[in-house]
């Protein structure tokens, strides 16, 4: 409820926008006779929708899986939490979009599902349908079951009122989110991929449907969502969670694929090594995270766990706070063991401890036996083109981590050895680089160069 209520707020921040567009638009390629010009310029002046690092929006440009998402967990003032898994096998670990499609699949809340090949898809273009249903989740708006009445609103010929989303689309023209006004003719085309300026246009239309229903009194806040036994298998439920305190070795069997939990503080910066395996008669993977829990239950400070066999570890120099390691198998009711224990470091293990990179400046640099990531950090002053270069003599692993405030514009972040549009921390904070080993084991030694440039 209380998301609902901060949705509130920006709803009437929203509607005492202009409407019309302004004399000076915000984004060069947003013409005045643009149609959507109003919606998309009212809601960057919210922070809701962003543009190009280059000063354009791109708004016939597709919107993707991922984005349209991230765009809606915006609007409606929510942030994803900190626990969540890994919930589908093609969204990437790490990823700037992870907690907003696994908290957005959770059992929790089941505002989306995978395919039925149980995979989310995130870059792939969504469509004017599954958006729509985006939004109704997101914003909890009443789409009930299509009537025999309601089914006089659907005069598409391509659009069957027996199709999944006919209630959806029956709701959105009888709230007022639909039509838009580049929808005129005998077709809807359901399965077309949503523009940019669209779905400015789709986020606009849900506020002031929320508004309406609100001041006409109305459930703004019951739900369709179905329930949680037919929602998608993926799921943030974790049945073992326990507190304990530096060292500890714990063991216990996992429900299901469920994640277990463990939650400890610190007091002071510490050098702690964790390290969880599984045993059994079938084998099973295990991945480890740990995170820095802010009071807001939002992170950006975690560590991912080097997998070897049925093993995963962490080595971290951790500051004082509150953390969670979360452990995931591949296998359902698998035995595990989890241990943690004081460590000895080489100085750069962790995020606080990182390395300063200076503008060209190489570093030279070895993976020692037993080191599992080197952690660097750099502060970019001025907007512009750069690439965080590493040379090794096999694959490393390397994670560049964007400071909070610094939104990145498209489906991927910046990559190692990659030019990539590098923006300033408005707070001051730096860039995180995590270059670790990426397979193998922790014995041999691997040298490697490191620069920003």
């Amino acid at each position: 409820m209380k998301n609902l209520r901060f949705a509130t707020v920006l709803v009437s921040l929203i509607l005492v926008q202009p409407f019309t567009a302004l004399g000076a638009g915000l984004f060069s390629d947003v013409s005045d006779s643009y149609t959507f010009k109003g919606e998309i310029e009212s809601l960057a002046r919210l922070g809701i929708l962003k543009g190009n690092p280059d000063g354009n929006f791109y708004p016939d440009r597709s919107v993707n899986r991922a984005e349209f998402l991230k765009m809606l967990y915006v609007a409606t003032n929510r942030k994803p939490k900190a626990i969540y898994v890994h919930c589908f096998s093609d969204v990437e670990a790490g990823s700037w979009y992870e907690g907003y499609v696994c908290d957005a699949a959770s059992k929790e809340y089941g505002f989306v599902k995978g395919y039925s090949d149980s995979l989310f898809r995130p870059a792939s273009p969504v469509t004017r349908t599954e958006a729509l249903k985006m939004v109704f989740m997101l914003f909890n708006i009443l789409a009930p079951d299509i009537s025999q009445n309601d089914q006089s609103l659907i005069k598409f010929v391509d659009i069957s009122t027996s199709a999944w989303y006919s209630r959806y689309i029956s709701a959105a023209y009888m709230n007022g989110l639909l039509p838009l006004a580049n929808q005129s003719g005998s077709r809807f085309n359901p399965d077309l991929p949503l523009t940019r300026g669209e779905a400015a246009a789709y986020i606009f239309n849900a506020q002031k449907t929320l508004e309406k229903q609100q001041s006409s009194q109305q459930a703004v806040f019951q739900s369709s969502i179905p329930s949680s036994e037919s929602s998608s298998s993926s799921s943030v439920r974790t049945d073992i969670i326990k507190t304990l305190s530096i060292p500890f070795v714990d063991s216990d069997t996992f429900i299901e694929k469920r994640p277990a939990v463990y939650l400890f503080t610190l007091t002071k910066q510490s050098d702690i090594g964790l390290q969880v395996s599984t045993a059994g008669y079938y084998h099973s993977d295990v991945t480890c995270r740990l995170y820095l829990l802010k009071d807001d239950g939002f992170t950006s400070e975690y560590y991912l766990g080097f997998q070897e066999n049925s093993m995963c570890t962490i080595k971290a120099t951790l500051r004082p706070g509150k953390y969670q390691l979360q452990l995931q198998p591949s296998v359902g009711n698998t035995l595990y063991s989890v241990s943690a224990k004081a460590v000895f470091s080489d100085g750069n293990d962790g995020f606080s401890t990182a390395v300063e990179l200076r503008p060209g400046l190489v570093r030279t640099s070895i993976l020692e036996s037993g080191d599992i990531v080197d952690w660097y950090s750099f502060k970019v002053m001025k907007e512009g083109v750069a690439t965080v270069e590493i040379t090794a003599g096999e694959v490393l692993s390397c994670v560049i981590y964007t400071p909070q405030d610094v939104d990145q514009f498209g489906f991927k972040g910046p990559e190692c050895n990659v030019p990539y549009i590098f923006k300033p921390s408005a707070n001051d904070d730096a860039y995180m680089v995590g270059i670790g080993r990426k397979s193998g084991d922790q014995i041999h030694r691997v040298p490697y160069t490191v620069q920003f440039h």
